[in-house]
C-alpha cells in the first residue's frame, strides 16, 4: 500500500494530463449524446430539421413531424441517396 501511494505522489504530475483528457472526452461524449435529438423526442416546430449524433455512425437527418394524436415528434427523414450523390 505504501508503494502505491509513493508511486502516485511521484508520478501524479505526468498522469494528470492523460487522465484529464480521458475525463473530458467522456464528458463530451455523454453531453453530445444527451443533447442531440433522437427519433421519438418532442420538437417545437413542424418541419424543423435536426441531426442525430451517435458514436461511430454518420449523422442522420431528423425532421419534426406530426403524429396521429397531434404531437410533434422527431422522425428520420427519407433522403434519396441518388440525388445526394449527384450533387
Amino acid at each position: 500500500m505504501w508503494k502505491t501511494q509513493d508511486y502516485m505522489r511521484r508520478h501524479w504530475p505526468t498522469l494528470q494530463i492523460p487522465l484529464l483528457g480521458i475525463a473530458i472526452g467522456i464528458v463530451l461524449f455523454f453531453a453530445v449524446s444527451t443533447l442531440s435529438p433522437h427519433p421519438g423526442d418532442t420538437c417545437g416546430r413542424l418541419g424543423q430539421i435536426a441531426e442525430e449524433w451517435q458514436l461511430g455512425m454518420p449523422t442522420r437527418t431528423l425532421i419534426c413531424s406530426a403524429t396521429i394524436s397531434g404531437d410533434l415528434r422527431y422522425n428520420r427523414a427519407i433522403i434519396d441517396e441518388k440525388k445526394t450523390a449527384e450533387r
